[in-house]
Order: C-alpha cells, then sequence, then structure tokens
C-alpha cells in the first residue's frame, strides 16, 4: 500500500467541528485517536505514529480544543459521540479501531455502545464515567462540595459573590479552573454516568490501565471489564499514571494495542 500524504480536514456538524490530521497508509484500516479533556491531537501522537505503516492515522481535534472552536455551551459526551459518529460515517470507508484517553474514552464508550458497523473496537485508556462507591471519600467529598455551593448560592444575597468565587478557587479542580468558554460543557460531562453505554458494548475492547491513575482508579477499569464481560480485557501498566503514553509509555502502549489487536485479528 502506498504512504498518503499527510493532510487535514475539517468536519462540521450539529453547530460544531472537529479537525482530523491524517497520516499513514492510504486504504487501509483506520485508527481514530480521541484525546483527553485539555487535550488535542499532539496528545496521542506518539501512539498515532507506530499505527502509520499499517494504517490510516486519524489525529482528532475535538471541539473546544487545538484548531478546533468551542461547541456550544449545552453540549455533553452525546453530542460529542454524534459529532464524532457521523464523520466515521460520511468520511471513513473501512474498519475503524477507536483509541480514547479520559474525556475522549467516553466518547468511545458511546460509539461502541451505538454498534456502528464500521467500529471493529475501542482501547480506552484512563476513562472516568462509572460512580463512585457510595461509601467512598470521593463520593463524600464530592457530596460534601456540592452541598457547600448549593448553600453559597442560596445565601448569595447575604454573603455575596466572593463567597463563590472562594468555593471555586478552593474546590475547583484543575480543567474546571482552566475550562473557559467550556466550564459548562465540563460540569456535564464529569457528572454523565457511562454504566449502561459500556454495558451496551458489543466490540473487542481493550482496558489499558496505569497502575497509579489517581483520576481513574484501577477500580473503574476493573468495574468497565465486569459491564463489558468476555468482551474486555484489562492490562494494567505498572508506573504509569493518568497518562501512560506520555515519553516512552507512548512505544509501551502502542505494543500493548498492537499485541491485542493481533489477537482479536486471530480470533
Amino acid at each position: 500500500m502506498a504512504t498518503s500524504a499527510v493532510h487535514l480536514e475539517r468536519f462540521e456538524h450539529n453547530g460544531a467541528s472537529l479537525i482530523d490530521e491524517v497520516r499513514g497508509l492510504a486504504s487501509a484500516p483506520h485508527v481514530v485517536l480521541l484525546h483527553g479533556w485539555g487535550g488535542n491531537r499532539e496528545s496521542l501522537r506518539g501512539i498515532g505514529a507506530l499505527f502509520e505503516h499499517t494504517h490510516t492515522v486519524h489525529l482528532i481535534d475535538l471541539p473546544g480544543f487545538g484548531e478546533a472552536l468551542s461547541p456550544p455551551a449545552e453540549w455533553g459526551t452525546i453530542q460529542y459521540t454524534d459529532l464524532v459518529q457521523q464523520y466515521i460515517l460520511e468520511r471513513l470507508q473501512g474498519p475503524v479501531i477507536l483509541i480514547g484517553h479520559s474525556f475522549g474514552g467516553r466518547i468511545s464508550v458511546r460509539l461502541g455502545a451505538r454498534h456502528l458497523p464500521a467500529v471493529k473496537g475501542l482501547v480506552l485508556m484512563g476513562v472516568p464515567g462509572l460512580p463512585q462507591p457510595a461509601l467512598s471519600r470521593r463520593a463524600f467529598r464530592r457530596w460534601y462540595i456540592r452541598t457547600l455551593r448549593r448553600l453559597l448560592i442560596a445565601l448569595t444575597p447575604l454573603v455575596g459573590q466572593k463567597a463563590i468565587d472562594w468555593h471555586t478557587s478552593r474546590y475547583g479542580s484543575r480543567d474546571y479552573l482552566a475550562a473557559g468558554a467550556l466550564r459548562s460543557v465540563l460540569v456535564k460531562v464529569v457528572n454523565e454516568n457511562l454504566t449502561e453505554s459500556a454495558q451496551a458494548i458489543a466490540v473487542p475492547t481493550l482496558l489499558l490501565w496505569g497502575a497509579d491513575d489517581g483520576e481513574a482508579p484501577v477500580w473503574m477499569a476493573e468495574r468497565y471489564r465486569a459491564l463489558l464481560g468476555g468482551r474486555a480485557h484489562l492490562d494494567v501498566l505498572p508506573r504509569k499514571d493518568h497518562f501512560p503514553f506520555t515519553g516512552t509509555g507512548a512505544h509501551l502502549c502502542g505494543l500493548k494495542i498492537r499485541q491485542w489487536l493481533e489477537g482479536v485479528t486471530r480470533a
């Protein structure tokens, strides 16, 4: 197969657009890489580069990141999924493997649940989206933060806006504080529950997880594996965090993905 020229594509749907940097082989199976929140198409470039000699590689800027303009304020992962789905349906010919990290993994979970004939497998890395155990410290902390904010909002006529600003700076996550125009989108995204979508996935799925992931702990990967049943394979990477593909980790992740793909193909 001949190597294709690198080119950028812009695709618009439902009031927003994505940017796709297309690399690798023409007329080959597709690998679509969806970055995490705050990232862009550079985030997963290290993994994508390892597949350019066997696949058509798509490095995506999702709406609001990289060179892609922000989506409407009411968007959540459903609308992002609609956009990526439509792009696959209209622009990609042949089998597709989705590789999604964190936020991009949320979109991949939803896409996997839609049973698109072209989507033949998923690679999910550090994907949140499942509820915390009811009695966990993290669940209690989230309840406390939300309850306090609601109370301060109700008391705004007495305590003023400074109390709300204090709460934001004290308890807002790094992503929330940096979200800017995407803040309403982020709030909607982090409160979505992907349990039903995960259960509906019917294609082979690789769960590639950092053992030290503090954003999406390994118990969440194990929960995804349970929801997917025999369709999922979990590979936990020692000494890797929420970004297992950084530095030399890209080669490790690429190796794990290729080994999994070869196993799926043989099966």
